[in-house]
């Protein structure tokens, strides 16, 4: 017959929360129950960390999940504005620079790094190095 109240052979008390079967140390409480009680004044599994194994819950995306239910993207939009924000998130749609001979991955601007450097920022540059020394 088998016993609750054993643990590794031994004579133990089990924490007498649900679906807990940590050892009891205090008022027939786990640690991490104790102190929920001593707390909040009860048990409160609506606050507990659940284990992340399955996907981000929200329905476009497929990462898997990271705190809370959400993959990393949605976990700190949660955390920064207190709720989903798809309004700022990115659309990633380029995957080649803009220049037409060129296959090289896109980067910045539209262009790979090469080509960022040399048609955008470079050029950039200078002309505020023209602007400072005429001026």
């Amino acid at each position: 017959m088998d016993n609750p109240n054993i643990i590794k052979g031994k004579w133990q008390a089990i924490c007498e929360a649900e679906d807990c079967d940590a050892e009891a140390r205090t008022a027939g409480l786990c640690p991490r129950h104790y102190q929920q009680v001593r707390r909040h004044g009860r048990l409160t599994p609506e606050r507990e960390y659940h284990k992340r194994s399955g996907e981000c819950q929200v329905g476009v995306c497929d990462e898997g999940q990271v705190a809370k239910g959400y993959c990393f993207r949605h976990y700190q939009q949660v955390r920064r504005y207190g709720r989903l924000t798809p309004e700022r998130e990115r659309v990633y749609g380029r995957t080649s620079c803009k220049l037409v001979d060129c296959h090289g991955r896109h980067s910045s601007r539209g262009y790979c790094k090469k080509h960022y450097m040399s048609e955008y920022y470079l050029p950039k540059v200078a002309s505020v190095e023209t602007a400072r020394r005429s001026a």
